[in-house]
């Protein structure tokens, strides 16, 4: 029996879950009000594992409110995505609570309003996302404002905080010098779904061996698992567009890749599917990522095919299915993903697909979570060797990606003593030596590994798939499920797909041509914006005389249609005649003012006859001339391994010439085997352009935009 005080703390508590979740006879579940009083009574650091939605919110929020009776502080949470702190920011209001965001989406004015409010003391709790905590205005100039008044530390999705968990993200590492140096009676509280006892271990070795572990039971009873044996990517879609139909309510699909999503998504709607795509990079394809979570969490749209950027903390209760289109890396990512359908309705279907590209897309995310070594000490030896470099300017001195520069510098920041520092927008080398962990690397690759060799034991595993899934998380509760399809075989989907269908589906994917926008410039963006092209003769901003127009590409990389036979064209050095129908109909399927009369193609430095004897095929099939305009003035290093646009500009310049002894005044199509970044094909036709040549409409086989490096 509780004293009065205990009943009268426990009452309060109570009123405020009321309050959150809008039931009047709503009840703590297990736990719950334990890791709560731990916090608020006892000033406990506890790490709570419980299944995604048990109600992990609730317990930080309550506490929040709880604390905030006692005494004024700030609540610091810290969460891993944007879409996460919309939601908790909604959940949080039902409280009265003040919670406010700091994050990069913000306006400026919204950004300064908050930074009042929480430098104010007026925020009850603050949202950041870890990058926060990095070389920002947020840690220089807003953290030390509050941090003798934070009266808990909330780090949710800990897994991240581990270097064994499915997300590692360096920015999490951070964490741990805050929580050290935090005062012993401050509280801690640290949530996750996916931790097994690996992930556990390493969060007490981080956050301290005295962290209390509430743990639960995690089995899904609303989830009705299913392994599906369809492999090719028709295969997959022409199932997904007669399966669906069939099912009630909304869900989402997840894909590997972002191309992937689009792919999926727009078969889905050419079949009458109400769907959408979601991943990191939407720009201006379509609504924007909040849009797209409104839509789905309204019901107005049937499905959302999603990348993982669609992962943690997104908060539907009444999801009624999750499908993997493509599988995640593992068991514990797929137990979170799968773990957003059924969390407040009685049944919802999770359901695994692996396609014949996964191992080869997983291969590439596997080796590429972490900088190389030596991409590591180039970095640093460039920034060495100068006295402080913007962003934009490293580029012209490292062959890597804007990207992976930015990997780069977050991995390095995140050291204890870092071996790089931003002052005013300038990367310099600091003092400390930085040596490269090639034996802590080699480790979590090959840890990597073994978790994607768990999850294909999963896919083909003939036991309980829930009890498997929570056996691999170390759940001790661990029990058959009984309504997967290996519990009870009568509720095994069908996987029948008609003839129709797979027809249709990959007549899709042989007709789903890419749009190649050329460049509107003749040189790379921002610092870097120079007059490159000098052998060229190109300014920076292109000559509206030399600009071409869009054109086509007739495929995707490895999309398993005709991006296969692509590939299959280029390991072999010739292209079959199967490819000539379909580039004849991609052709014939664009308006013109004026058709062409002519076509000229890029040739292949490295060889020669492979793209020349393809252009000569088509242009007969077309009944037009083929010209060997443009020739190879100097073998360079394939494009492909350009990795930014400053380097792709000074490896075009010069490289091409165009014979001039002919007169072209007339539109031309510019064939090429693939298109990626779009700076071949915008400079070669503007030499075409320069020439006499009034349009120039760029044709290619396929687009390895989008691809991972492993496709490639």
């Amino acid at each position: 029996m509780l004293s009065n005080g205990l009943a009268r703390f426990y009452s309060k508590g109570l009123e405020q879950l009321r309050k959150m979740t809008g039931v009047a006879n709503a009840h703590f579940r297990d736990n719950q009000w334990e890791a709560i009083e731990g916090l608020v009574l006892k000033r406990k650091r506890e790490l709570v594992v419980q299944k995604t939605g048990w109600g992990k919110s609730a317990v930080y929020f309550i506490a929040t409110k709880l604390l905030q009776e006692e005494r004024r502080g700030t609540t610091l949470i810290i969460s891993p995505l944007i879409s996460l702190m919309r939601n908790q920011i909604q959940s949080a209001k039902k409280l009265d609570l003040c919670v406010v965001t700091y994050n990069s989406s913000l306006e400026k004015e919204e950004k300064q309003n908050n930074e009042r409010l929480i430098t104010s003391g007026d925020a009850d709790a603050v949202l950041i996302a870890p990058e926060q905590l990095g070389q920002s205005y947020f840690a220089a100039n807003i953290l030390p404002k509050i941090s003798n008044k934070i009266n808990l530390l909330v780090v949710d999705e800990a897994h991240c905080i581990s270097v064994w968990g499915h997300d590692f993200r360096p920015d999490y590492q951070r964490i741990v010098r805050i929580v050290k140096n935090l005062p012993s009676n401050i509280p801690v509280l640290a949530t996750t779904a996916t931790a097994n006892d690996l992930v556990i271990d390493d969060i007490k070795a981080q956050l301290g061996q005295d962290i209390e572990v509430k743990r639960g039971d995690l089995t899904r009873k609303s989830l009705e698992l299913h392994t599906l044996q369809l492999r090719s990517k028709e295969e997959r879609l022409a199932w997904l567009a007669h399966y669906l139909p069939t099912t009630s309510g909304t869900g989402i699909i997840y894909t590997k890749t972002t191309r992937d999503s689009e792919i999926v998504a727009q078969y889905l709607i050419k079949k009458g599917i109400n769907a959408a795509w979601y991943h990191s990079n939407l720009k201006d394809q379509q609504s924007s990522r909040e849009e797209l979570e409104n839509q789905l969490l309204n019901n107005d749209i049937k499905v959302l095919v999603a990348t993982s950027a669609l992962g943690m903390g997104f908060d539907k209760p009444d999801i009624n299915f999750v499908i993997h289109y493509q599988a995640p890396g593992s068991i514990v990512e797929y137990y979170q993903q799968v773990g957003r359908a059924g969390r407040a309705i009685d049944h919802a279907t999770g359901v695994l697909m692996i396609g014949k590209e996964d191992q080869r897309i997983q291969d590439f995310f596997t080796h590429s979570a972490i900088p190389k070594e030596k991409d590591v000490n180039e970095l640093l030896r460039v920034l060495d060797e100068r006295d402080g470099l913007r962003l934009s300017d490293i580029e012209p001195h490292v062959n890597f990606s804007l990207n992976k520069i930015r990997q780069i510098i977050k991995y390095l920041s995140c050291e204890d003593l870092p071996p790089i520092i931003n002052i005013e927008s300038l990367y310099m080398r600091t003092q400390y030596d930085y040596t490269y962990p090639a034996e802590k690397v080699a480790r979590l690759i090959k840890l990597k590994e073994a978790e994607w060799e768990k999850l294909l034991d999963y896919y083909l595993y003939d036991g309980c798939l829930m009890q498997y899934l929570a056996k691999e998380l170390d759940d001790p509760h661990a029990q058959p499920c009984g309504h997967c399809q290996n519990c009870d075989p009568k509720l095994r989907l069908d996987t029948t797909v008609s003839q129709d269908d797979l027809d249709d589906a990959t007549s899709y994917l042989k007709t789903r041509y890419i749009p190649i926008q050329p460049r509107r410039t003749f040189a790379s963006s921002g610092a870097n914006a120079v007059a490159i092209y000098e052998n060229y003769g190109f300014q920076t901003y292109s000559n509206s005389a030399y600009r071409i127009e869009p054109g086509l590409a007739l495929s995707s990389w490895k999309d398993g249609a005709l991006g296969d036979l692509v590939a299959a064209g280029k390991q072999a050095h010739h292209f079959g005649d199967d490819l000539i129908a379909p580039m004849v109909a991609m052709i014939n399927s664009m308006s013109y003012d004026q058709r062409p009369t002519w076509l000229t193609y890029v040739p292949s430095p490295r060889h020669p006859s492979l793209v020349k004897d393809f252009a000569h095929r088509l242009a007969k099939a077309l009944g037009v001339e083929c010209k060997d305009t443009v020739l190879v003035n100097e073998v360079r290093e394939p494009q492909k391994t350009m990795e930014n646009d400053f380097h792709r500009c000074k490896n075009l310049d010069g490289a091409f010439t165009i014979d001039v002894s002919q007169g072209y005044a007339e539109p031309v199509w510019l064939i090429d085997d693939a298109v990626d970044s779009r700076w071949t094909l915008t400079i070669v036709g503007a030499l075409l352009r320069r020439e006499g040549a009034t349009k120039v409409y760029p044709m290619t086989l396929t687009s390895t935009a989008n691809s991972t490096k492993a496709d490639l």
